[in-house]
């Protein structure tokens, strides 16, 4: 027998009001206040374990202060570091300007790679990833970093061969490469 009128109501009110308390708590736990979990616990099958997430940046990038031409790359490293409890996935999460933007910093290339070194970063490699400060798309890069872990990020900055006449005797501008970490199991 189906259900009366009146019992699919309160049924439908129901699974409303579970509804709208979820989007509520998602939209409060949004917020700007974040909290370090420290515990396990399992079901059939799975378990769920949370930690403290922490990257930091143990060696600044270091990128050398020649004049840049057309057609030239200079490269360099910097080195970041796992100190949280969770391992993580690098992530390019952004690319900025530091400083007033001109034809000169606007037609610079960014590019990053995982390197064994920072030797190797130097003596010229191959970017997995590429971007300019006007198109940056947010990418998980392929390393993982478990917890204590550190990795060589090489990064290039290079001026292409057909810049803007309006480039020329422009000053460099400082720039922030954007690093996060993703957890994965």
């Amino acid at each position: 027998m189906p259900p009366s009128r009146s019992g699919l109501s309160r049924r439908m009110l129901a699974l409303a009001l579970g509804a709208t308390v979820a989007v509520v708590l998602a939209a409060v736990t949004a917020g700007g206040t974040y909290a370090f979990l420290r515990s396990s616990a399992q079901s059939a099958g799975a378990t769920l374990v949370g930690g403290t997430a922490t990257l930091v940046v143990t060696t600044p990038l270091a990128l050398p202060s020649t004049a840049l031409y057309p057609g030239q790359t200079v490269s360099g490293s910097g080195t970041v570091r796992n100190t949280g409890a969770v391992p993580l996935r690098l992530r390019i999460a952004g690319l900025t300007q530091s400083t007033t933007v001109n034809p000169f910093t606007s037609a610079l290339t960014v590019g990053v790679a995982i390197g064994a070194s920072a030797a190797a970063c130097s003596a010229g490699f191959t970017p997995t990833w590429t971007a300019t400060f006007a198109a940056v798309v947010p990418t998980e890069l392929t390393v993982r970093l478990a917890p204590g872990d550190s990795a060589v990020v090489c990064v290039s900055v290079s001026l292409p061969l057909d810049a803007p006449a309006g480039a020329n005797a422009q000053a460099g501008a400082g720039f922030s490469l954007v690093l996060d970490g993703r957890q994965v199991p």
